[in-house]
């Protein structure tokens, strides 16, 4: 069969979209002449449009329904692959009329919409979400597959995100080794408090009075994040409230030599930016590093405060128990990570 255009649709959270990237990477090395189509949420694009292998993005967003699913049929696909599926991705995976129709098996509607779908049962977590993503891709054609599979994580910085980000350190005088810490998370794992990122960050600046810290964040969370420093009230903190391009974002984390955050987007994006990383996960399975943590980075350390706590509340955005010895290990892993060579493993 000559594949001459696959669409593959991930349609979710920053996080989910870094994860895919490997899969996009694969459908492109296993097809190299056809043209490869994406379908991501609006806020997802800057960090798609850079991938050189991805020859034509769709903002979902941009489109009713109805407009989207006339657009997908005239396209004429030839593969429709869902790294993520709900009722109106399986809508669209109908639309298409694809020879090959890809995605996982979950709800009723999914078992109509998919010709080759795949059982993955998800919810049991028994591995990374970009694996899971890389077994869809593998469904279209397995000799093919495994004949050039290769995990590819990359994203790449365009020259306005890396002048965005070497602005901001100039215009702090921001020189030396940088604490890139993202404290604000979108409430899809949990997290420790703010409170007890300032006890952390206080205990690190007075540990390391040469290295800097920079939080980030949206700029929707500019009023929590100078809360934040202004509590902190140390020298060298800095906030980096980003109002635009997501990939500024990454080219702050880029500069910065240790990236500390919970399990959200940017942790992701430090992951493919092959940063040094401090990650704070919940041992739950479905929010675990298992499935959600760091994929194709050997640079990362993990805290998990309820690893030994079987009565987590799940409910509650924060730990259930944080207390200072696990500061204290957090502490101890961020100098650890400081102390690597760039590229040797943690």
């Amino acid at each position: 069969m000559n594949i001459k255009r696959v669409i593959v649709s991930r349609t979710d959270k920053i996080g989910d979209l870094i994860l895919s990237i490997p899969s996009f990477f694969m459908i492109k090395k296993m097809y190299p002449q056809a043209e490869l189509v994406v379908l991501v949420r609006k806020y997802n694009y800057e960090i798609v449009k850079n991938l050189p292998y991805v020859d034509r993005i769709i903002k979902i967003d941009d489109y009713t329904h109805s407009e989207l699913i006339e657009k997908i049929v005239y396209f004429k696909a030839d593969i429709f692959i869902a790294l993520y599926n709900d009722r109106f991705v399986s809508q669209l995976a109908k639309a298409s009329k694809s020879k090959i129709k890809i995605g996982p098996l979950s709800k009723l509607y999914s078992f109509f919409a998919f010709n080759k779908g795949v059982w993955q049962k998800r919810s049991k977590s028994i591995k990374n979400e970009a694996e899971y993503n890389l077994d869809l891709v593998r469904k279209a054609d397995e000799k093919r597959y495994d004949e050039v599979f290769e995990i590819n994580t990359k994203i790449y910085l365009g020259e306005e995100n890396i002048k965005a980000a070497e602005t901001f350190f100039s215009t702090y005088n921001i020189v030396g080794e940088t604490l890139v810490v993202n404290p604000f998370i979108g409430g899809s794992a949990k997290n420790i408090k703010d409170e007890e990122y300032v006890s952390l960050l206080q205990r690190f600046r007075d540990e390391n009075p040469e290295r800097n810290v920079v939080i980030i964040c949206h700029i929707s969370e500019e009023e929590r994040g100078v809360k934040m420093v202004d509590a902190i009230a140390r020298e060298k903190v800095y906030l980096y409230a980003n109002g635009g391009d997501l990939l500024n974002i990454a080219a702050i984390i880029d500069k910065g030599t240790i990236y500390l955050g919970a399990s959200t987007g940017p942790t992701h994006i430090a992951g493919a930016l092959q940063k040094r990383i401090v990650g704070i996960y919940p041992a739950k399975a479905t929010q675990s590093t298992t499935r959600w943590g760091v994929f194709g980075n050997d640079k990362v350390k993990y805290l998990v405060p309820d690893e030994n706590n079987p009565k987590e509340n799940y409910k509650n955005p924060y730990f259930d128990k944080y207390d200072k010895i696990m500061e204290g290990e957090l502490l101890n892993y961020i100098e650890e990570s400081f102390l690597l060579e760039e590229g040797e493993k943690n």
